[in-house]
């Protein structure tokens, strides 16, 4: 059967746009992958994308949706501690607002800034894109006659996927991509830090420079190192175990379509 419509899921990592197309009602088929690379260029980014969603798939019904995954240095993330003086989500923004000025020491005027809700109380995570470049690829998909579903950074996008798999009052999870690693450290029911370092590692995980990083990332949000570290990555090979730290969970990737690297990294160009 003809799908009624095709899912398009672009992921923009700093040096490649990723696209995964698949047809829904899904028939069991996997998703068609193709690749362009990008370089860390918000022009190239945009260009290379619509160069990919012209050569994708499509439907007659006008009812294609494209998502978007923000990796690389698309996105940024910061945890913002608890005020009481903050009473609706235009406060909890404008308040993320000072801390992303403060925490990456450049202005924010122009970014597009999301608060994730949370208990009472306790610090949120926040993300944010340039609210210019998320534009541009709205208008993007509009004149390729797709609907924008959503355009979510990875690190949002990894949380969401393995939300069901992270248990225990105190741990860190660590989104690895093949020039970042994100390092968020969650207690007491609430993310209370979260920094994003260079990664070394290529290919695959290895404990001792894996050890390393998640040290480096507490002591740079201030936590302390947890006995439980999840691991989410499209781009490295698994690793899981205790290491000389904490134990060590391999989660999978970072959204369905992009599971691991074997299944995709055929697509790059």
């Amino acid at each position: 059967m003809s799908p009624l419509w095709i899912e398009h899921c672009a992921w923009l990592t700093r040096h490649h746009a990723l696209l995964a197309s698949l047809g829904r009602p899904a028939g069991g088929g996997n998703p068609r992958r193709a690749s362009a690379a990008i370089d860390n260029n918000a022009d190239t980014a945009v260009m290379r994308l619509q160069q990919l969603l012209a050569d994708a798939p499509r439907t007659p019904f006008k009812q294609d949706r494209l998502q978007l995954l923000l990796g690389g240095n698309w996105a940024r993330y910061a945890v913002l501690p608890w005020q009481d003086n903050l009473h609706n989500d235009n406060d909890w923004r404008g308040y993320a607002s000072v801390i992303f000025a403060k925490q990456f020491a450049v202005p924010v005027e122009n970014w597009r800034i999301r608060v994730a809700p949370g208990p009472y109380g306790l610090p949120r995570l926040a993300a944010a894109v340039d609210e210019g470049f998320f534009q541009t690829l709205a208008e993007l998909a509009r004149s390729s006659r797709i609907k924008l579903a959503g355009a979510t950074p990875l690190l949002t996008s990894a949380i969401n996927l393995h939300q069901r798999k992270l248990k225990g009052r105190e741990f860190a999870f660590l989104l690895l991509e093949a020039d970042h690693a994100t390092c968020a450290f969650y207690h007491g029911n609430a993310w209370h830090g979260v920094v994003t370092l260079p990664n070394t590692m290529r290919d695959e995980a290895e404990a001792y420079a894996l050890t390393a990083l998640v040290r480096d990332a507490a002591m740079l949000a201030g936590q302390t190192l947890p006995d439980q570290v999840y691991i989410a990555s499209s781009e490295l090979g698994m690793l899981s175990g205790e290491t000389s730290d904490f134990d060590a969970q391999w989660l999978g990737g970072v959204h369905a379509q992009f599971g691991h690297r074997s299944e995709w990294q055929g697509a790059l160009a």
